[in-house]
């Protein structure tokens, strides 16, 4: 009655204002309309606002808001009177979404490891139950439903739709209802406090704890009664609030309102769900003195029906303790402790096990159950059928009873037809591998390579695996067949697989025959184990290589290292190695042309084998080895620097890692090495009896250089029984048609030479000639020939300043610096280990810059290869003996006329003067200024145009000075440290007592 008439006084002052807007005339009256519309709109604007805001608050307070039936009869009335949208239904939102309670989170039963950073062990984030019967059961197990009603998650709040006819009544809800025929009107109102729906010119009508179907059908007999031709729709407008109570094991326990149409699963959520200590098949609602009980895992499993119960005004939620508990471990599909119904002592096996989702596969199963006596201990005790009851703590087993594949071979590797044979329908090799059909080429997968191929077999007795070998290409040929038998495995080999077996057996092979031959190195006179002098640096810091003891009493490179009590053992961690491990990605370097492209790949699943330093004689050539992504194989990318990490390439796929490890030691040992003219060259599998053309095919077919005359092969015979092996070599002289004749047998080699030529590279001359360039060489061709086909020499050549390099003579002087820096080094260190050297003779930065002398020995490049060579055509003519045999690679400059002698050295203007004959040395050096103080004057010596060199005051004492010629230059070295006399005599000294003491000592000693 309140609302109404607060409706009526809006809607009469509403009616007031636009009466008194149209009687009002003049600007008096206008004003005093307009203050009047202004109040008017701030009062609605006013409670607008206010029922907005208590829509934005929290559920308390929104649905306070939503009660006051008042405030919501005054903004209806605002509404349909501006002509706005209804919101009540539409005030509030169709669905609202309320946030569960928030709980400590360490009471959080998310799943473990969530928001850790660090790697959490295996029980992090396992209940004390949780880890208990995992260390019973040997894996990790878990609660069953906890992961669904162990957290909180937000309520939906539907507030507008149909409801069910189900839907009790209850003082709060409002009702709609729209009358239609002789009577037209719309009420609104709600069940009162008694529990009645009023309405106008109706009888009360009882709806509280009614179902709305029944309030509905008595509220049609009163208006049919009351009103004739008249229907009712009824409808419920707003949900009435309740409030509850959560007790007991709850994350967050407590009192929540809610709707009345909230279940208890929605009171379970907002309090922050159900702890893994509470239990979810015993969960009370305690309404009036009576308990109803709601069963959670009948909402998760088809065991009974849906348990949920809708809630009421003052009902209470009891989550109990968590009651008795059994475990299902093995090989089950939802292993995990499941909670036993409330007050049953157990389950029968079958049961726990439908409860535990059944087996993951039909098949045979053993089922054992571990029972806990009350003496704590644990028995294991086999059950012979699913009827036996699993009581509490208890755990259920199952294990695969067995799992053996029989009468089926698999057939794996680089072909299209892989997969599982029924051995009836391949009883051989001969019936698996029908056609070439079977190993097509598909693109982006890598070629098979069909004359090695291997079956992995079970021992049915032993059941240890063994490789049987065997050739497709024979087999399809009908040349060798094998029978078959249950469980085998016949891998067809790709063309990467075959070279990481072939390359990486033939490099083990040569590296165990070159470690047998190898002999010991000495380690004295500053030798390290390696055969290399000691560095002073090295000797002064202690990091002499080979100094440190290994803890197995030999270096790396296999040399005895001393390792008596006193030298100390270092703590060595062995580097984690391939299972593989005789096979290392490591270049070989010989004849056989293994040092061109034997990058081992990497196993796909195998860790990579640590990577080898290579030696000072290694070549640093890439292969041709490939990479897999996504098991398709593509080109290898160019090498990249050693720290960075190679692409794996995935071979042997679907082997487990004994497997592969098998199969690659097994087939290790058929390989043949091809070398020489081929295209190709390396290491191929190859069993007894293959044929030379299908080698040749497989290395890419012979050169167009190759010489068929003297096909050599070394064959190894190795006597079992003896304990000896010897090598037979044959030379044969064969067309390339006639391959086929030589069958060969594992561990061949085969080299096909080249045809012999007189043709020698080339040489290049460029400077003062009419037609410089490269020009090809024969053997034994002059250099006068070639001077001869450029055109010879220019009007302006200067023959005697001929600049000639030669690749040969480079590397002579490039070992004569390194043998002259290891004679400073050792040296060095013999001076170091004397007893008159000390820190006052010598200085560290002495020690330094030779040092750094020594460094700059080591990396520089000597001058080219320069020789002294003579091409004046008049002088070679006189003198055949100087026109020299060329090189491949020579190079020829012939400079232009020079006018200058060049100073250099220890003067005071280093520069060129110009050249006057006649002139000595002395001239030039005068004009350069003279000499410094710090100038070497018996060591001046001149670089002949030609090359060569001379004492400035000959080689004797008797020897003429040097002729000067045009390009010539003088060199003044630095003088060296000028004698210490000191040093010198302290030493004597030193040495006098020392002989005087001994001297003494021997003539007591004799008394």
């Amino acid at each position: 009655m309140r609302s109404a008439k607060i409706w009526h006084g809006v809607h009469g002052l509403g009616i007031g204002f636009e009466r008194r807007k149209n009687s009002v005339r003049g600007a008096r009256g206008i004003m005093r309309v307009g203050a009047v519309r202004i109040f008017a709109y701030a009062l609605a604007a006013a409670s607008l606002g206010l029922c907005f805001s208590a829509a934005a608050q929290t559920t308390n307070s929104a649905a306070g808001a939503l009660g006051d039936p008042l405030s919501q009869e005054v903004l209806r009335a605002l509404q349909q009177r501006g002509g706005a949208q209804s919101l009540d239904p539409g005030v509030q939102p169709t669905v609202q979404v309320v946030p569960p309670a928030a709980y400590p989170p360490s009471l959080s039963p998310g799943p473990p490891g969530v928001g850790q950073l660090t790697a959490a062990p295996a029980t992090a984030g396992l209940s004390a139950l949780e880890r208990l019967m995992s260390l019973r059961a040997g894996q990790r197990l878990t609660q069953f439903g906890y992961d669904n009603f162990g957290r909180g998650s937000p309520l939906v709040v539907r507030q507008s739709g149909a409801l069910q006819d189900n839907y009790i009544l209850g003082a709060g809800d409002e009702i709609v209802a729209a009358l239609h025929g002789q009577e037209n009107a719309n009420y609104r109102t709600r069940v009162d406090r008694d529990g009645r729906v009023v309405l106008p010119n109706l009888p009360p009508i009882a709806a509280a704890g009614r179902s709305f179907g029944a309030f509905r059908a008595d509220l049609e007999r009163a208006v049919s009664r009351a009103f004739v031709g008249t229907e009712v729709s009824v409808s419920v407008g707003a949900v009435r609030q309740i409030t509850v109570r959560v007790v007991g094991e709850a994350n967050a326990p407590g009192t929540y309102t809610l709707t009345g149409l909230s279940t208890a699963l929605d009171a379970l959520n907002l309090a922050g769900g159900v702890k893994k200590s509470g239990s979810l098949r015993n969960i009370q609602v305690v309404r009036a003195g009576h308990s109803l009980r709601i069963d959670l895992y009948s909402l998760l499993t088809n065991e009974g029906s849906s348990s949920d119960v809708t809630l009421t005004d003052g009902d209470r939620i009891v989550v109990p303790i968590l009651g008795g508990v059994v475990a299902v471990a093995g090989q089950i599909r939802r292993p995990g402790i499941y909670e036993l119904p409330s007050g049953a002592p157990g389950l029968r096996a079958s049961q726990l096990l439908a409860l535990a989702g059944g087996p993951p596969v039909r098949g045979a199963y053993r089922i054992s159950v571990m029972r806990t006596g009350d003496d704590g201990q644990r028995r294991m005790q086999a059950l012979a059928g699913t009827d036996v009851t699993v009581r509490d703590g208890d755990a259920l087993f199952v294990a695969a009873g067995g799992d053996a594949a029989m009468a089926g071979v698999e057939l794996m590797g680089a072909t299209g037809s892989h997969g599982y044979f029924a051995l009836g329908d391949a009883p051989s090799l001969k019936a698996l591998l029908k056609s070439p059909d079977m190993f097509a080429a598909q693109p982006g997968q890598p070629l098979p390579y069909l004359l090695t191929a291997a079956v992995l077999r079970l021992d049915p007795l032993t059941l240890q695996r063994g490789v049987i070998a065997f050739s497709p290409v024979d087999v399809m040929s009908g040349k060798s067949d094998l029978p078959l038998q249950s469980n085998d495995v016949v891998y067809i080999l790709n063309v990467a697989e075959m070279r990481y077996i072939a390359r990486g057996a033939a490099q083990a092979a040569m590296r165990e025959a070159e470690n047998n031959g190898a002999a010991e190195r000495p380690q004295a006179n500053g030798r390290n184990a390696d055969g290399q002098p000691v560095s002073a640096q090295s000797l002064q810091t202690g990091a002499v290589s080979g100094a440190m003891p290994s803890p197995t009493g030999f270096a790396p490179n296999g040399a005895s290292v001393p390792n008596g009590p006193e030298a100390p053992r270092p703590v060595v961690q062995p580097p984690r190695v391939s299972p593989i491990a005789p096979l290392p990605a490591q270049r070989l370097p010989g004849p056989f042309g293994l040092a061109g492209n034997d990058d081992l790949p990497e196993l796909g699943g195998i860790p990579a084998p640590p990577e080898p330093k290579p030696q000072a004689n290694d070549t640093d050539s890439r292969g041709d080895s490939a990479t897999a992504q996504d098991g398709a194989l593509t080109a290898k990318p160019p090498a990249a620097p050693e720290n960075a990490a190679r692409p794996a390439l995935r071979l042997f796929v679907g082997l487990d890692d004994d497997q592969r490890q098998l199969l690659v030691r097994s087939l290790g040992h058929y390989y043949v090495v091809v070398g020489g003219e081929v295209n190709d060259p390396g290491a191929f599998l190859a069993l007894q009896g293959v044929g030379l053309d299908r080698i040749v095919q497989a290395a890419g077919g012979i050169t167009p250089n190759v010489d068929l005359s003297g096909i050599e092969i070394s064959s190894a015979e190795i006597d079992n029984q003896s304990g000896v092996s010897r090598t037979v070599r044959k030379t044969y002289k064969l067309a390339a048609d006639q391959f086929s004749q030589v069958s060969l047998r594992p561990l061949d080699s085969i080299r096909f030479n080249k045809v012999f030529s007189d043709s020698a590279g080339q040489m290049t001359i460029y400077g003062e000639v009419r037609y410089p360039g490269s020009y090809a060489i024969t053997r034994s061709e002059r250099l006068s020939s070639v001077l001869s086909r450029a055109g010879g020499l220019t009007e302006a050549a200067y023959p005697y300043g001929a600049i000639f390099l030669r690749r040969s003579v480079a590397e002579q002087e490039r070992g004569v610096l390194q043998r002259e820096a290891d004679a400073l080094d050792s040296q060095l260190v013999g001076l170091m280990s004397t007893v008159s050297a000390n820190k006052a003779q010598i200085s560290d930065a002495e020690i330094q810059y030779v040092g750094q002398m020594m460094q700059r020995l080591r990396q520089a490049g000597g001058q080219g290869g320069r020789v002294a060579v003579q091409i004046d055509p008049k002088e070679v003519a006189a003198h055949p003996e100087l026109d020299i045999v060329l090189e491949p690679g020579d190079q020829l400059f012939i400079p232009r006329l020079p006018n200058s002698v060049v100073v250099a050295g220890e003067v005071m203007s280093p520069s060129g003067i110009q050249f006057k004959p006649g002139r000595s040395v002395a001239d030039y050096l005068a004009q350069a200024g003279g000499m410094t103080e710090i100038a070497d004057t018996d060591h001046i010596f001149v670089i002949q145009p030609d090359g060569s060199a001379q004492q400035a005051n000959g080689t004797s004492w008797l020897g003429d000075p040097p002729r000067l010629a045009p390009g010539s230059v003088i060199v003044v070295p630095r003088t060296l440290h000028p004698f210490a006399w000191d040093v010198v005599l302290q030493n004597v000294i030193q040495m006098t007592s020392q002989l005087a003491i001994t001297a003494a000592s021997i003539s007591v000693i004799s008394k």
